[in-house]
C-alpha cells in the first residue's frame, strides 16, 4: 500500500497539525501578555520569549541522539504528553520567572517531540516519497501556523489570557490522542528502522552521534535564514501597534501560512524532480521582496510572499540533511536541521527585542532581511553538497 495512504502517515500528520496549531495558539499572544500583563520592556519580553527556542536548541543535538537509540514511537508519545501538560502551567503561572522557566521547560520538550515524530514519518515513507511525504507533513505544520495564531488572536479578542491558555491544552490534548493511534509494526526495510528492538546496541556517545558533522555548512544558512522567520512570527503583533497599521494580524498569519502550504508542497514536488539549489535561492529572494513591501505598507501582499519563500525551501533544506546521513543516522540529521531553526528564531527573537528597543521592529525585520542575504551567498558558494 501507498504509505502516503495509510493511517498510520495519516495520523502523523493530524497529531503534528494540532500539535503546531496548539504551540501557535499562543506565539501571537504571549508578547501581548508580557507587556500588558506584566509590563515587561520589550528586551525582557524577548529574552522569555527566547529561552523556548534557546531550551530547545539545547537539548535538540542530543534528540537526535535519543531517537537513533530508544524506542521512536514510545519516545514520541511521552514528549507528547509532557508537551501537553505544559499548557496547563500557563493557566498557573503568576510571576515572569515561573513564566520563563515553564517556556524553558516546554522548549526542552518541543525539540525531542518535533525530531522523533519528523523521524517516526520518515521511517514511514519510502525513499522515493521522501520529498513528497516531508512536503505535506511539512504542509500540517504550516496549516498549524495558520489556525494557531487566528485561533488565538480570536479567543483573546473575545474572552481573556486565560482562555487562550486553555484552548492550546485542549487542542494539545486531542493531538495526544492522534498520535496514540499510530502504529510502527509490519513496516518494510526500506522504509528505516521502525521495528526498533526492546534492547539495542550501545551507541558510543560522541560529537559525531548529536551533530551531522557534515550538515554543518547548510546549518549555517539555515541559523542565518531562520533570524526574520523568528522575528516576524514573534514581533509582528506589536509591529503592527508601533506602526498603527489598521490591517488585522490575524489574517497576515492565513496568507503567511497559505504561503507555506503552496510553497511546502511546490518545494517538495521540484526535491522530488531533482531540484535541491533552486527553491532555496528563489525562496530567499522571495523572503527579501517580501520585507521591502513590508516597509511599503503592503501587507497581506508581504505575508503570502514571505510564506511561499519559507515554504519552497524548508523541504529542500530538509531533504538534504536526510542526504548527507545514512539511515541510522536520520534522527541526528533531522535534529542538526531542527537545531539550526531554533538557533536562528531564538536568535531573532532574544536580539529582536533588544534592537526594537533602541531602534523599532521594522529594524528588526531589515536585519533578519540581510542575513536572507547573506545566507544565499554562502549557499550559493560552499554549502550545497547534497545537490
Amino acid at each position: 500500500m501507498n504509505p502516503l495512504r495509510t493511517w498510520n502517515f495519516t495520523a502523523c500528520c493530524l497529531s503534528n497539525l494540532l500539535f503546531y496549531t496548539a504551540i501557535y495558539v499562543l506565539v501571537p499572544v504571549l508578547p501581548l501578555y508580557l507587556v500588558d500583563e506584566f509590563h515587561a520592556e520589550t528586551s525582557v519580553a524577548g529574552l522569555i520569549l527566547s529561552l523556548f527556542a534557546f531550551a530547545g536548541m539545547f537539548i535538540r543535538p542530543f534528540s537526535g541522539f535519543l531517537v537513533d537509540t530508544f524506542r521512536r514511537r514510545p519516545l514520541y508519545l511521552l514528549c507528547y504528553f509532557l508537551f501537553t501538560a505544559h499548557f496547563a502551567g500557563y493557566l498557573l503561572a503568576s510571576t515572569l520567572l515561573v513564566l520563563g522557566m515553564l517556556r524553558a521547560l516546554q522548549g526542552l520538550i518541543f525539540s525531542i517531540a518535533t525530531t522523533s515524530a519528523t523521524t517516526v514519518v520518515i521511517d514511514l515513507l519510502s525513499p522515493q516519497q521522501q520529498g513528497r511525504g516531508i512536503g505535506i507533513f511539512g504542509v500540517t505544520t504550516s496549516a498549524g501556523i495558520l489556525f494557531g495564531p487566528v485561533t488565538g488572536l480570536k479567543v483573546l479578542e473575545l474572552y481573556s489570557f486565560q482562555e487562550v491558555f486553555a484552548v492550546a491544552l485542549a487542542i494539545s490534548s486531542v493531538a495526544l490522542l492522534l498520535g496514540a493511534t499510530i502504529r510502527m509494526e509490519g513496516q518494510s526495510q526500506n522504509c528505516g528502522n521502525v521495528c526498533l528492538p526492546a534492547r539495542r546496541t550501545a551507541v558510543k556517545f560522541n560529537f559525531r552521534n548529536i551533530i551531522l558533522v557534515r550538515g554543518l555548512p547548510l546549518a549555517v544558512c539555515v541559523i542565518l535564514v531562520m533570524f526574520l522567520y523568528g522575528a516576524i512570527i514573534h514581533y509582528l503583533t506589536l509591529f503592527v501597534r508601533e506602526r498603527g497599521i489598521t490591517a488585522e494580524p490575524g489574517w497576515f498569519f492565513v496568507l503567511l501560512s497559505l504561503g507555506l502550504i503552496f510553497g511546502r508542497l511546490a518545494g517538495g514536488w521540484l526535491v522530488d524532480s531533482g531540484h535541491l539549489m533552486l527553491p532555496v535561492i528563489a525562496g530567499k529572494l522571495l523572503m527579501i521582496a517580501a520585507v521591502f513591501l513590508l516597509w511599503a505598507d503592503i501587507f497581506y501582499a508581504s505575508a503570502g510572499l514571505l510564506g511561499f519563500g519559507y515554504g519552497i525551501i524548508f523541504p529542500a533544506y530538509q531533504t538534504m540533511f536526510i542526504r548527507l546521513s545514512c539511515r541510522e543516522q536520520r534522527g541526528i540529521a533531522v535534529s542538526t536541521y531542527r537545531t539550526a531553526t531554533d538557533f536562528g528564531t531564538g536568535f531573532a527573537i532574544l536580539c529582536g527585542g533588544v534592537i526594537a528597543q533602541f531602534f523599532s521592529f521594522f529594524s528588526v525585520f531589515l536585519t533578519g532581511a540581510v542575513l536572507v542575504l547573506l545566507s544565499l551567498l554562502l549557499f550559493a558558494s560552499f554549502s550545497h553538497p547534497a545537490d
